[in-house]
């Protein structure tokens, strides 16, 4: 079945490899914005059979016609329904983003060159992506090229803020919160969809819920997320590590 979060990063990851791994780095800037204008151009201008072109909505999309198509009964059955299949080339155009920024991050030019080119490309790519969805909306759950633009810029700032702070200006002592979730990221992902956290915060915090009122949830999410982070921790302390 194509339809999990992983999936999708494999399918980018495995385009971003092929770029990479057989193209300058101008070619890769090129076949990435292709990918973005291909992607635009197929659903803004191939109908759906049915349909006209340039559909959006949940059921009447190019995106979603194709995963029923191929996928048939292994699509994804969320509602409203990811897509996947004609998606997987936003994914790639995502996941290069992260290589020309890890590019950048490798370089050797100076570290607060690299935080106003971090910053200054994701301004353009918000601005870009903003604009952009103004014909081609911006949506997570057909990963519109629009959107991929968007949450990059995001992506690109933050990047360029916790560069400067934590490698830049050296203020590190904050961000091992952070870092114990982030060196076991694959660890934290997988617990969650077999362990029920919140159930197990339960022990602590259950008989709380008569002063806690409507806050009651936020505090079962909170410690379920606190037992989850103490083993974190007592991983990061014990340098076990999972990785793929």
């Amino acid at each position: 079945m194509y339809s999990n979060t992983l999936q999708s990063i494999a399918a980018g990851y495995l385009i971003s490899s092929i770029l990479v791994l057989n193209l300058r780095l101008r070619w890769q800037f090129m076949v990435t914005a292709a990918l973005l204008l291909l992607y635009w151009g197929l659903l803004a201008l191939v109908p759906v059979p049915g349909q006209a072109e340039g559909h959006f909505g949940q059921q009447d999309n190019l995106a979603i016609y194709l995963d029923k198509l191929i996928l048939g009964h292994f699509k994804d059955q969320t509602n409203p329904p990811y897509t996947w299949i004609l998606s997987s080339m936003a994914f790639g155009a995502m996941v290069m983003m992260g290589v020309f920024a890890g590019r950048l991050l490798r370089s050797n030019l100076g570290p607060l060159r690299k935080v106003l080119i971090l910053l200054a490309s994701g301004a353009a790519c918000l601005i870009v992506g903003w604009t952009w969805g103004l014909i081609f909306p911006i949506i997570k759950h057909i990963f519109t090229s629009s959107m991929v633009l968007y949450a990059g810029g995001w992506s690109l700032l933050l990047l360029g803020v916790f560069y400067l702070v934590i490698d830049v200006l050296r203020l590190r002592r904050w961000s091992i919160f952070f870092v114990v979730i982030g060196m076991n990221a694959i660890a934290v992902y997988m617990a969650t969809h077999v362990f029920d956290f919140r159930s197990l915060g339960d022990i602590f915090v259950r008989g709380l819920s008569k002063w806690t009122g409507d806050w009651h949830d936020f505090v079962r999410a909170v410690a379920g997320f606190a037992i989850l982070w103490l083993i974190l921790f007592y991983l990061y302390r014990k340098k076990t590590f999972i990785k793929v």
